[in-house]
């Protein structure tokens, strides 16, 4: 399972009312029975996410335009920042605190190879 899902069935668990709405880079996205909910009043093209679920959502630059309509509609919606990229993510506190003024070429490239292990690393769990 993907690190967004188990924080969305994590929420879910807290407060299954509730709809929640993921930053995932460029993209604002609702999962599973959230992605169904929100197209009872908005139309949001469904892709698979994973085998399990659903998503669906729009890109950031129109974010302010969707959530006028969420609360229009009395919606209860929480934005989930990229959490990802955060302090859980070890390939984001790696680069974090890279100096890159203070490298040599040489050293750039085995960065390169370590951020490489780090993020396949991290896509398997």
């Amino acid at each position: 399972m993907s690190k967004i899902f188990n924080k969305y069935v994590e929420l879910k668990k807290q407060n299954s009312e509730k709809m929640y709405l993921f930053k995932s880079g460029k993209f604002y996205i609702f999962l599973a029975d959230d992605c169904e909910r929100i197209n009872q009043y908005v139309v949001l093209k469904k892709t698979n996410f994973s085998k399990e679920c659903q998503k669906c959502g729009f890109p950031e630059n129109v974010l302010d335009d969707y959530l006028r309509v969420f609360q229009n509609h009395h919606l209860e919606i929480e934005i989930i920042q990229d959490f990802t990229l955060k302090d859980t993510n070890s390939l984001y506190r790696y680069i974090e605190s890279l100096d890159i003024n203070k490298i040599s070429p040489i050293e750039a490239f085995e960065h390169l190879v370590r951020i490489k292990e780090i993020a396949e690393n991290e896509k398997r769990s």
